[in-house]
């Protein structure tokens, strides 16, 4: 007896292609199992690109044996920490290197585990949408609106093209095509059932504050807005409270092509949440 695939499956499977692209600096103690996270996704990729960004650790071979295509590319400073703009200078070593036949790509950490649909569901949910940047979150974490998380995230190539195709090397590289995305009316989503896991811990700290501060300024945040943001960090931790705080108050360029935009449409979000919460208080009398 032949057992036939359902017809919406068929659909679903080699149509639509995407490439992994994971930078990695000394990962060679979760590159392996990533890799593999990868392979077994339920609609494969076409191809995983390793960025290994002057590791020491024999990352790049570890990949290349599992069948990634490796990329090496030359450090030029020893911090390793997301939001720092080297990090979008090596995603975008991978990103040269996508074909203009792709439909998707993938950017990963170095440290994520992801299950078995979890590709196949967010290329399912957002093919034919008006989506072009979306997520699923980290087991540990919890999201917010524009939370698109920057490992994990999904980007449609031919939107993405338009904006160059590449990540800006600066501050709030992450958060900016996801604002760049708001601002050419297209949508963002991030997809809370899709949890994948991360093998390292993460943590808010002091030094990641400022980064996050800084970025925030960059990206020409409404005040208010990034005053709340402080307020649920300060909560939390003073320090890192603080922190954010001196990153944003440094002077920083702000990215031309956002600057009016990310804090008005900012204070639209802030704004219809109090009409809101205000009507619902109302309504409740």
């Amino acid at each position: 007896m032949i057992n036939f695939l359902p017809i919406s499956y068929l659909r679903q499977l080699p149509l639509t292609t995407y490439v992994v692209i994971i930078p990695a600096r000394n990962e060679s103690e979760f590159i392996g199992r990533v890799i593999e996270s990868l392979k077994h996704q339920l609609l494969p990729p076409s191809e995983i690109i390793v960025v290994d960004d002057s590791s020491t650790d024999g990352t790049g071979r570890i990949a290349r044996e599992l069948g990634a295509t490796v990329l090496s590319l030359q450090r030029v400073n020893e911090e390793y920490l997301p939001g720092l703009p080297h990090i979008a200078r090596v995603i975008n070593k991978g990103l040269e290197n996508v074909g203009n036949d792709v439909d998707y790509v993938m950017i990963s950490g170095a440290d994520s585990i992801y299950p078995l649909n979890y590709v196949k569901e967010i290329i399912n949910r957002v093919n034919g949408t008006n989506i072009v940047v979306a997520s699923g979150i980290a087991e540990s974490e919890t999201s917010h609106l524009l939370g698109v998380r920057g490992s994990g995230r999904i980007i449609e190539m031919n939107w993405f093209k338009e904006v160059g195709g590449r990540y800006p090397e600066y501050w709030g590289f992450e958060a900016w095509l996801v604002y760049r995305a708001l601002k050419d009316g297209k949508s963002v989503k991030i997809f809370n059932d899709l949890r994948f896991k991360l093998l390292r811990k993460t943590s808010m700290t002091p030094k990641k504050a400022y980064l996050y501060g800084l970025s925030c300024k960059a990206l020409d945040y409404w005040p208010p807005y990034f005053i709340g943001r402080v307020l649920l960090q300060f909560i939390k931790s003073p320090q890192n409270g603080v922190a954010m705080l001196r990153g944003f108050f440094r002077e920083v360029k702000k990215y031309r092509d956002l600057e009016g935009f990310t804090s008005s449409f900012q204070k639209r979000i802030l704004l219809n949440a109090l009409a809101k919460i205000l009507y619902t208080g109302l309504g409740a009398k």
